[in-house]
């Protein structure tokens, strides 16, 4: 299930020192599925520094830092929440350029939502974002995932808000909705990706507005359920179901 959360435009998020070590015996287990997913996954394996969200509200997001191993020993096993409570940060930007908004299908070859179609830019948030004050740069770590994803240039983004919180009860992750607008038409952004982005997206797809609601919905593979989310909070999608908010209303 996903909770939506509406945060200010001018939210500001803060790391706040490493999380605290594991006890021995959870310790063991997490380095020994680290070690299993290793064996499996071979040099491709990196255990990053990633953010994990302490507490938000509309206005403010606390993270500690911690490392991808833990994430992923959770992600094998759900059960271990409880004790590591993990809850990765990241971002997720609703782009527009002049012709519409950008969506893009994930390489067949990635780890997670392999095929499905979501919007550009996306990704985690890890230590790098932060500065030396300790305040996490949601916008330049969208810029980052934007030249990387797209091959476009941050000097073409005329905007950049953050204007929803969106928190995944089963993997736990918690996604920063962006409106990104873009001074660049579609087939600007199209050429951008050809040359210069990274494989993560096998196909950049421009949908005007008026297009979004059918394309979402024949969309094989599905668009990822975060995206989806940010469309519904944005008005741009006829509402097939209502969303659940910490409220109880409708989204």
């Amino acid at each position: 299930m996903l909770m939506n959360y509406p945060v200010d435009r001018a939210l500001v998020v803060t790391a706040e020192a490493r999380l605290p070590p594991l006890d021995a015996d959870l310790e063991h287990r997490v380095e020994e599925m680290w070690r299993q997913e290793q064996t499996k996954r071979g040099t491709s394996l990196f255990n990053g520094a990633i953010l994990s969200v302490v507490s938000h509200s509309p206005e403010r997001i606390e993270v500690g830092i911690t490392e991808y191993r833990r994430f992923l020993a959770q992600r094998r096993d759900p059960t271990l929440f409880g004790k590591l409570g993990v809850r990765p940060l990241a971002v997720s930007g609703l782009m527009r350029c002049r012709d519409g908004v950008v969506l893009g299908r994930r390489s067949n070859a990635s780890t997670q939502d392999a095929g499905r179609w979501e919007l550009v830019p996306s990704g985690g948030v890890d230590a790098r974002a932060v500065g030396a004050d300790g305040a996490v740069s949601l916008i330049g770590q969208l810029m980052v995932e934007l030249r990387e994803e797209t091959g476009c240039p941050a000097a073409a983004v005329t905007s950049a808000e953050p204007f929803l919180l969106v928190e995944d009860s089963g993997s736990h992750v918690i996604d920063i909705g962006i409106d990104l607008v873009l001074d660049l038409d579609a087939a600007s952004v199209l050429a951008a990706h050809r040359s210069g982005a990274t494989d993560e997206y096998a196909l950049l797809r421009i949908v005007p507005d008026s297009e979004l609601t059918t394309f979402v919905s024949q969309a094989r593979p599905p668009v990822v359920e975060v995206s989806r989310a940010l469309l519904e909070a944005r008005g741009l999608l006829a509402r097939a179901a209502a969303v659940e908010t910490p409220s109880g209303r409708a989204l």
